[in-house]
């Protein structure tokens, strides 16, 4: 390198490590590592959360469906991950009922189904309320709308009430507390190794250069593009199957609890809780790209499947659907190249960390929200190994204290005007202590009604949270977007007024 050529570079803002992808993993990569001592850079090209972790099931659970696979071992991890997040957010996080329907299409009865989720519950060293069993006529008095004569088993896991995108933030507001950069809608598209990187950035506002001791690639469905970039090639590839999910404008379970069938081709597909409303779905669809869409092949197999599996006095229509989820899980394959495996549906939601560590680069391959605290801490074990000075972690996940939730219970019920404990539970799951600055002490209202969120939490989001577009907002801070329609959001004026006056 040419003195010239050092004097420009040392101008550029240096970092310990850069991170390429703020979906799920690189978010937690960014709150373990600036836990850990070092300083972190985070960039994503979109929102953070705004591609494959914007578009899951909401759910927090250690595949159960990984047992008829005899993945034991995956299903044993998965299922102290999820007990393990379960500790940590004890309001971000609910255990929650699934109630499984056991039709025709059911890979089991009822005696193999209870015996299938005592040994689940056990697997997960009892981590979770005890399954129970269901006859045909006490399953349909728990849940009127399960058709006639089906017996039913019920297991427990856990679901985000706000939504995935909601929680991934959390863990990139946890790094920025402890010194990170993270900034969304900014994309690497160059990048030069000479013993360290080099890393050109095009983010909203221009271009820039930074320096990086070691990049993480966790650009999800796109890392073969990164490592393409940095020629950092990984021996395990992907393939990817694109789920759909649709939200209603009605609420089709009785109880707090999902309801779990199998669909036409014998995979869970459930009805799932969404605020005030139901969430149905999932399809499993092998694609050869990441961005997809929603067919109309996709509604029809779903509203089939939904109205087949239930006993619905009005049939489920498409002018009922009031959003889409529609994305792409990242399924790895250990030797890479191999795409054409002869039964994809049964490659689990693993997940694969490679270390260069001649070009200093880590590619992180798959994975699911569940075993997101897992990938934190290989990474910095990775890191180690590539030579940094990487201490071991302080407190890098989970809620703040609780010890003033009473008292801010019994603020929000002096100050609000409409429901309360909705109003309470909302801010306080999402925000924690900081709800007592979000509040203040002015009067409080639901400007959504039935979601409980206010114009006080609104304007600290979008302040304080990277907000850029109007979709940031309503679609991946909050929940709003997914479930209300665009017509009912737009017949909302006092959000409109509000949105508008934030510059959204």
């Amino acid at each position: 390198m040419t003195n010239q050529n050092q004097t420009e570079t040392n101008k550029f803002e240096q970092f310990d490590v850069a991170i390429v992808g703020a979906g799920i993993n690189g978010a937690v990569a960014s709150a373990a590592l600036s836990a850990a001592g070092l300083k972190v850079l985070l960039v994503d090209r979109g929102d953070f959360a705004g591609f494959t972790s914007q578009e899951s099931s909401n759910l927090v659970w250690g595949g159960i469906k990984y047992l008829q696979s005899y993945e034991f071992w995956l299903v044993f991890k998965l299922c102290l991950a999820r007990n393990r997040l379960m500790r940590a957010y004890p309001n971000r996080i609910r255990q929650i009922g699934f109630l499984a329907s056991l039709g025709p299409t059911a890979p089991f009865g009822r005696l193999l189904g209870t015996f299938g989720t005592l040994f689940y519950w056990g697997i997960g060293l009892f981590g979770t309320k005890p399954p129970l069993s269901y006859s045909a006529r006490s399953a349909k008095r728990l849940e009127p709308n399960l058709i006639t004569g089906r017996k039913a088993v019920k297991y427990f896991d856990a679901e985000l009430p706000d939504n995935d995108s909601r929680f991934v933030f959390d863990f990139v507001k946890q790094a920025m507390k402890q010194g990170a950069q993270a900034r969304n809608y900014t994309e690497l598209v160059g990048a030069e190794f000479d013993g360290e990187w080099t890393l050109r950035l095009q983010s909203l506002s221009g271009e820039s250069h930074v320096i990086a001791k070691t990049v993480i690639n966790s650009a999800g469905p796109f890392a073969s593009d990164v490592t393409s970039m940095l020629n950092s090639p990984t021996k395990a590839s992907l393939v990817f199957s694109k789920g759909v999910h649709f939200v209603l404008n009605r609420k089709l379970t009785s109880k707090y609890q999902v309801l779990a069938f199998w669909d036409e081709q014998g995979r869970l597909f459930y009805v799932l809780p969404m605020g005030d409303r139901s969430m149905v779905g999932t399809t499993d669809t092998r694609v050869d790209h990441p961005v997809t869409e929603v067919t109309d092949e996709d509604v029809e197999f779903v509203l089939r499947q939904i109205n087949a599996q239930m006993e619905l006095a009005e049939p489920i229509t498409k002018d009922q659907i009031v959003s889409a989820r529609c994305g792409v899980r990242p399924l790895v394959i250990e030797s890479a190249g191999d795409g054409n495996i002869a039964d994809w549906h049964q490659l689990s939601r693993k997940h694969v960390v490679e270390g260069d560590k001649d070009r200093k680069v880590v590619t992180i391959l798959g994975g699911k929200l569940t075993d997101c605290l897992n990938v934190g801490e290989e990474l910095v074990g990775e890191l180690n190994r590539f030579g940094l000075k990487v201490k071991v972690p302080g407190r890098w996940f989970g809620e703040g204290s609780q010890i003033r939730k009473d008292e801010f219970f019994a603020l929000i019920r002096r100050l609000a005007k409409s429901d309360p404990q909705l109003i309470a539970d909302g801010l306080w799951r999402r925000h924690g202590d900081e709800a007592f600055e979000i509040v203040g002490d002015s009067e409080l209202d639901d400007i959504v009604p039935g979601l409980g969120i206010t114009e006080q939490e609104i304007r600290y989001i979008a302040i304080n949270e990277r907000v850029q577009k109007r979709e940031d907002l309503l679609r991946r801070r909050l929940p709003i977007s997914m479930a209300r329609s665009d017509a009912e959001l737009r017949a909302n004026q006092p959000l409109q007024k509000l949105l508008v006056e934030l510059g959204l």
